[in-house]
């Protein structure tokens, strides 16, 4: 974790994952510095942090997640972290190093997936809808790999921490990203066996709590981030990668 900070009247710590969340609250801290608020980034690697120091009370807000990981979060930990605004949306998908496309993976193939239930669920999702597996929906719960029925090329499904991942991609035959990790590692999304991409469940948005969601510095930030201006610069900072969500 690392910490940005700059000057203003109003001190305002958000935590953030490093592409595209904690670039795009760098482009607005200008705007909001005008209004008065210091906008001070808390730069994660992980996805357990943002949430855990929010919760504490070390942040005002976070914004490195979508509204199924949030239900989740707080579902499993009793927190009441509620969304303040969408602000983009990423494209998800698997990638090789080894195979040009889904035809080509072979049996027994290794794949990893993020191993948080919220993403084991889409990941198993995809899988299944591309005839990969067969894993239908379990009574309205989120699917888990123990529900999957049948696996014709009897695929290896790895669960692992999802901020692990990109590092690990050429260790598997096939692995899931994210759209920021496949950005900050300089992964072609072009390149995909097969990628999701603006999909509005998975918007990505600004996270306060319930008793910081009504702030006056986090609905600054708020407007800031659904700002034309901001609209513009990730449709050009990102070349149609990360679409803009509202």
């Amino acid at each position: 974790m690392r910490a940005v900070g700059g000057k203003g009247k109003r001190p305002l710590r958000v935590g953030a994952t490093p592409v595209p969340h904690a670039e795009i609250l760098d482009y607005v801290r200008p705007m909001v510095a005008e209004r008065g608020v210091d906008l001070r980034i808390e730069v994660f690697e992980d996805f357990d942090g943002p949430n855990e120091l929010l919760v504490a009370g070390r942040l005002y807000a976070n914004f490195f997640q979508y509204l199924p990981f949030l239900d989740d979060f707080n579902r499993r930990t009793g927190s009441d972290l509620t969304p303040v605004v969408p602000v983009h949306v990423e494209p998800f998908g698997m990638y090789s190093g080894s195979v040009a496309t889904l035809a080509e993976l072979p049996e027994y193939a290794e794949v990893a997936l993020p191993g948080d239930p919220v993403n084991v669920h889409r990941s198993l999702v995809m899988l299944h809808e591309l005839g990969l597996i067969e894993c239908p929906p379990h009574r309205g719960a989120l699917r888990t790999i123990g529900d999957v029925r049948a696996n014709p090329r009897s695929l290896v499904l790895k669960e692992m921490a999802g901020w692990l991942l990109a590092g690990v991609r050429r260790d598997f035959d096939a692995v899931f990203l994210f759209g920021n990790q496949a950005i900050e590692w300089g992964v072609d999304i072009g390149a995909a066996l097969h990628c999701e991409r603006g999909n509005p469940t998975y918007a990505e948005y600004l996270v306060a709590r319930s008793d910081t969601v009504g702030d006056a510095a986090v609905r600054c930030l708020a407007e800031a981030l659904n700002s034309d201006a901001t609209r513009d610069f990730i449709t050009s900072a990102y070349s149609g990668q990360v679409v803009a969500a509202f």
